[in-house]
């Protein structure tokens, strides 16, 4: 082996990928990208959690616990007090509210709980109770919820709250029974069913169009239309098929919960990789080759997996990059899926996520046919 050689080799390279700016900008910004997305999503914490209190402790004021708790939980970021309720009715109403998901837990005081925490300090009595009506679907948030609970009665009652019998009654409205792989696998389906149609369509389409497949297509009579909805057809049903492969694994193995309709959750999948495939023809049309074509999977796919909820709650993102994960349509996939195996739901309960797919999978169909007709 002669060193001149393999240098003149390498130099070629080099070369080439001078004259290729948009791979030399990929080979600088994409390592810059991906240590911000990972620094700031792997350095925050749960933030911002929506849940109502209902406070419905008779002790003055001046002697309410329950009122330094909550006054202690509103200094901190991790919890937001959506409303503090008093009324008895407000628990039917703030559990309607845990239900609906319009927020993820009701924190209740009973009536005597500033009595009862005295008397059991005092006298060995029964435990002063807390009850936490709460979304078990998420077990990071329920967690976070739990935990700084526990702290704010800590830090009202000192370091001796330890030993002042307090229970915290969590209630769960969802999930009773769900683990992490519960919460998990609808993550997981949604990101399969993203990356291998995203993939196989940007990387398939632009092999095609160097083959010149795409353009004897073009010459035939076929619509623009109909060629991008046969790659989608074909493209979706590739990421059904390996969705009812995790799906089947996941409940053979795993025994995955799934109390929604099976097939709404399939549906779901589809519609979403139907929008990654039309996404995946749009971007094909600006990479002159698959090296370019390939540069465009960690700017899709990083921030997707990272931002859309799959691995962690979307209120552990960073308040800077949260915005984002609402523009990434994986968000709303991963939301309904776990909405209908878990939570229970059926298409009433997901309408608006469903929505949102079915108009990101036409707009990037629209948009692919209409590169097609320019091309034609």
């Amino acid at each position: 082996m002669r060193f001149d050689r393999v240098l003149a080799i390498a130099k070629k390279n080099l070369r080439s990928l001078k004259h290729d700016r948009r791979t030399v900008g990929f080979l600088v910004l994409m390592p810059l990208l991906m240590i911000t997305i990972f620094g700031y999503t792997f350095g925050g914490n749960v933030k911002n959690i929506d849940v109502y209190v209902v406070n419905l402790d008779q002790a003055p004021s001046s002697q309410s616990l329950s009122a330094g708790i909550i006054t202690n939980l509103e200094t901190r970021d991790t919890l937001h007090i959506v409303q503090v309720l008093t009324s008895a009715d407000g628990v039917a109403a703030a559990t309607e509210k845990v239900k609906d998901a319009d927020i993820w837990a009701t924190i209740v005081f009973n009536e005597t709980f500033s009595q009862d925490v005295k008397s059991a300090a005092s006298a060995n009595s029964s435990p002063a109770l807390i009850r936490l009506i709460i979304d078990g679907t998420n077990p990071n948030i329920v967690t976070a919820v739990s935990t700084e609970l526990l702290t704010a009665i800590r830090s009202v009652l000192g370091q001796g709250a330890f030993a002042v019998p307090i229970t915290v009654f969590p209630d769960l409205v969802y999930g009773k029974d769900a683990r992490f792989i519960d919460f998990f696998a609808p993550g997981v389906m949604g990101l399969a069913a993203m990356m291998v149609t995203f993939m196989l369509s940007i990387i398939s389409f632009v092999h095609e169009r160097s083959a010149s497949t795409l353009d004897r297509l073009l010459s035939t009579p076929v619509t623009e239309g109909e060629i991008v909805a046969g790659y989608a057809l074909a493209f979706g049903f590739v990421g059904l098929i390996q969705s009812c492969v995790i799906m089947t694994a996941a409940i053979l193995l795993f025994n995955v919960m799934i109390v929604g309709n099976v097939l709404l959750a399939l549906l779901v999948v589809f519609i979403l990789g139907v929008g990654n495939q039309g996404l995946g023809f749009m971007l094909s049309s600006v990479a002159k080759n698959e090296f370019q074509a390939i540069q465009f999977l960690p700017l899709i796919l990083f921030p997707s997996i990272l931002l859309s909820g799959v691995f962690w709650p979307i209120e552990a993102v960073p308040t800077i990059l949260r915005p984002v994960s609402y523009f990434i349509p994986l968000t709303y996939a991963v939301e309904g899926l776990r909405s209908v195996m878990i939570r229970g739901w059926s298409v009433d309960g997901i309408w608006l996520q469903l929505i949102i797919l079915i108009g990101f999978a036409t707009a990037m169909l629209m948009l692919s046919a209409y590169g097609l007709k320019r091309r034609r």
